[in-house]
């Protein structure tokens, strides 16, 4: 287990930076939209386009959660901002997918899949992959940044990454931004962004259902013939 941290150090460094950077990061910006709402309010469409490009990274970079950038979206832009935010999720994904891969190297994969048992898991998880990375996606709780990481330490396949992974985002991305569009203040959106029964049982709904989905393929990838 030592051995095992020292030659991936860096890498367990990097998810670890994954998962605390979008509280670090998205409280700044929120205080910065807070004091210049009406500037943001007036931005121009080429302003929104840069705005929307550097989610793209940031939110590839955890420097930003994905629920953050939605509700922001669905405030100021309303439904307009559907189609530039799933790009950018599209986006963030590919980037964050190809920037782990780089990092690790496959060293990762490679060291996990020197145990027999293991590797066995990894092989049967693969096998449903797509429907893995779809139920993660559809989970509010599952850092988006950090699972881009795990997805891709893994080895998963980057078409089923991409094409499950952005299936999986779209009923907690027009969650969020229907929430934007029913906000009235910003500041109160941003405290209290899941406030209402109507969206509590919705993201309530789907924690449970990625979490059973996700722990019936993990139960069926341990058991061995």
């Amino acid at each position: 287990m030592l051995s095992f941290f020292k030659k991936n150090t860096f890498t367990i460094l990097y998810t670890f930076f994954l998962g605390l950077m979008p509280l670090l990061a998205s409280s700044s910006l929120s205080y910065w939209i807070i004091t210049h709402e009406q500037e943001v309010h007036h931005f121009s469409t080429q302003a929104w386009c840069i705005a929307f490009l550097l989610a793209c990274f940031s939110m590839a970079f955890a420097l930003t959660p994905t629920t953050f950038i939605a509700l922001l979206s669905g405030y100021f832009l309303a439904w307009k901002a559907l189609v530039p935010l799933a790009l950018s999720y599209w986006i963030a994904s590919y980037l964050g997918y190809k920037i782990a891969q780089l990092i690790d190297g496959g060293k990762f994969l490679n060291i996990l899949s020197e145990k027999p048992k293991v590797k066995q898991i990894l092989e049967n998880l693969q096998k449903d992959e797509f429907k893995i990375i779809l139920l993660a996606r559809l989970s509010p709780v599952l850092p988006f940044a950090v699972t881009n990481v795990l997805f891709s330490f893994s080895g998963t396949k980057l078409k089923n990454f991409l094409s499950a992974g952005f299936i999986g985002m779209l009923p907690r991305t027009i969650l969020s931004v229907w929430l934007g569009t029913q906000a009235q203040e910003i500041r109160k959106l941003i405290e209290h962004p899941s406030e209402g029964s109507i969206a509590q049982f919705f993201i309530l709904g789907l924690i449970i259902f990625s979490m059973l989905g996700l722990g019936y393929f993990i139960k069926k990838a341990v058991k061995f013939d």
